[in-house]
């Protein structure tokens, strides 16, 4: 992998003095706020208890940092091989294609890492670039430039790639499982998909186990065990076809209504068409 510093800086394309002056000032360098959080299927926001509408952080990096973050993207992903059961993070890969890999078995289950991002902290991530061959002095160095406040942080370049391979360990053990018995297994970010033809639900708590024993929390609220038409990373999976929640087109429809004045309701609107027709050609 990286093993020199001459190497790093090459394939960051800045000087040492450069890099040292972002990672001594790394703070500056986000931006953080609040979106609502939106069910997954629905793309509705979530409440709490009270009423209001649950917030998720999101980080974002500015210029510099962004375009070293980039690089360093691209270059862990010409490097690194994840497997094929990995479907976020990953170019031609998205939501439709992950439900589209589970369609036509009867059986599907589905749960959510919790807080998956924030549970994966700079220890890990130091220990994944260990793994891939990076020294300690580089392995110290590409963990400062890809984790915020001791943790992965959510919305920045490198964050989904890290947390897959960060996560792959995990989903190894799951995959193993899952070939043993005849299931299709699929993560999107947080989202994990498991399907088959054979009802597998006894083995639901071994792969829970797997799962928690490993230190990441599952998410009981989100997790399903369906055998008509599931959800899948908020598409509905058919047998012969692949179709939009009716909260999507029920939302075009309420966007509609303001389309003649608002140009950002138009821009939202167009959005989901499109969305809506690729996963009609999927």
């Amino acid at each position: 992998m990286i093993t020199t510093e001459k190497h790093l800086l090459y394939i960051l394309k800045v000087s040492r003095q450069q890099l040292d002056s972002i990672i001594e000032n790394i703070d500056k360098y986000y931006s953080t706020w609040e979106k609502p959080k939106l069910n997954k299927d629905t793309n509705e926001p979530l409440y709490n208890s009270d009423g209001t509408i649950k917030k998720r952080t999101i980080n974002s990096t500015n210029k510099d940092l962004k375009v070293i973050q980039k690089r360093l993207y691209n270059y862990l992903l010409s490097k690194t091989t994840l497997p094929n059961y990995f479907f976020g993070g990953i170019p031609k890969k998205d939501n439709i294609l992950n439900a589209k890999y589970h369609q036509g078995n009867k059986y599907v289950f589905t749960t959510d890492l919790k807080s998956f991002f924030p549970s994966i902290n700079h220890k890990m991530v130091f220990y994944m670039f260990l793994k891939l061959g990076c020294t300690p002095e580089i392995a110290r160095t590409l963990t400062k430039l890809t984790t915020h406040n001791y943790q992965v942080p959510q919305g920045v370049p490198t964050s989904t790639l890290i947390a897959n391979l960060v996560f792959k360990p995990v989903g190894d053990r799951i995959q193993a499982l899952a070939k043993e018995n005849n299931i299709k297994f699929s993560i999107f970010v947080d989202d994990i998909t498991m399907s088959s033809s054979i009802d597998f639900h006894k083995k639901i708590p071994e792969i829970l186990s797997i799962i928690t024993t490993s230190g990441y929390k599952i998410s009981h609220s989100k997790t399903f065990y369906k055998t008509k038409n599931p959800i899948v990373t908020g598409v509905i999976c058919q047998n012969n076809k692949l179709k939009i929640p009716q909260s999507y087109n029920k939302r075009i429809k309420r966007i509609k209504a303001d389309v003649q004045n608002n140009e950002q309701a138009f821009l939202k609107i167009k959005g989901l068409t499109m969305y809506r027709q690729r996963i009609k050609q999927a």
